[in-house]
């Protein structure tokens, strides 16, 4: 099901499900993560083109959900607190996310 010519390469190994979400999300929300939030970031849009127009059930379709917004405020904090210049030089695996908002979206998650 998935289109690997369109996929982010990424260092995180796992299928793209609600399960694998749920966990990465507890390791990053706890700082057990082994794995930077970059990689993280494009896991979660991979994530969203594996699913893209297809047929979800409910608790996939909140996964994809909250992947979505995963990826989008990785670009957006991105945008907002970085120059292009900067953004151009920059080891974006050394880049973080409030941990907040990660613990949010795993509550998002384990609301469901």
């Amino acid at each position: 099901m998935t289109a690997s010519w369109n996929l982010n390469k990424t260092s995180i190994n796992l299928p793209y499900s609600y399960e694998s979400l749920v966990g990465l999300l507890s390791r990053i929300s706890k700082s057990e993560n082994n794995f930077s939030q970059y990689d993280f970031a494009q896991w979660c849009d991979n994530f969203t083109m594996v699913f893209d127009e297809a047929e979800l059930s409910p608790i996939v379709e909140i996964a994809v959900t909250v992947a979505r917004d995963i990826e989008c405020q990785w670009d957006l904090f991105l945008d907002n607190s970085y120059s292009l210049k900067e953004l151009e030089n920059m080891d974006l695996s050394k880049v973080k996310l409030p941990q907040e908002w990660y613990i949010q979206w795993l509550e998002e998650l384990n609301e469901r």
